[in-house]
């Protein structure tokens, strides 16, 4: 009887190590994916003129309260500078992700894609430090009048280093989604 009391224990024991050894240390990868409530997209017109700012608002993130979210509305063949701006509301006080994602650029990728052709186009992409796209800062150009949808896709690639390359798609395997809005776009 005592044998088998001490061979169970030693099972219980060692079932325990392994079930806490086998935990993956997130902490230790250095690129988790990012807590994003807010994403602000800031548009300049290229030759001058006054910045307009169009938003998806989450402040107390997913499961909780309906975001608050604006249409993107563009003038027609004017081309935008676009800087993305990121938020954590559910942090006291607020996180700027923006910053985060930009220092960790090499495992960050944003994707931009329109529902309708020719209704925007998305050029000069800024690139992370390997000289791959990034996307914290773009040109829109907005084409034909007419309405449609635009998606902004944030992506995350896990590892050191990241495996991030210039033809991945946004439905990689490589990558997982920090956040992704689709705005309403009208071109006036």
């Amino acid at each position: 009887m005592k044998e088998n009391i001490f061979k169970m224990s030693l099972l219980i024991i060692s079932a325990v190590i392994s079930l806490t050894s086998c935990k993956k240390d997130k902490a230790g990868e250095g690129n988790d994916e990012e807590v994003i409530t807010t994403m602000n997209l800031k548009f300049t017109p290229v030759n001058g003129g006054t910045t307009i700012i169009f938003s998806f608002d989450d402040p107390d993130g997913p499961g909780g309260n309906a975001p608050a979210q604006n249409t993107i509305s563009l003038t027609h063949g004017v081309a935008y500078n676009v800087e993305v701006e990121l938020l954590n509301k559910t942090a006291n006080p607020v996180d700027n992700i923006t910053s985060e994602v930009a220092a960790e650029s090499g495992a960050h990728r944003f994707y931009y894609e329109a529902t309708v052709t020719g209704l925007v186009t998305f050029t000069n992409l800024n690139n992370d430090i390997n000289g791959m796209p990034l996307g914290l800062n773009s040109v829109w150009t907005a084409g034909a009048a007419g309405t449609g949808t635009t998606k902004v896709t944030l992506r995350h690639y896990p590892g050191t280093p990241p495996n991030k390359e210039t033809a991945d798609l946004v439905s990689s395997t490589k990558s997982a989604t920090d956040i992704e809005v689709i705005f309403n776009t009208t071109i006036q």
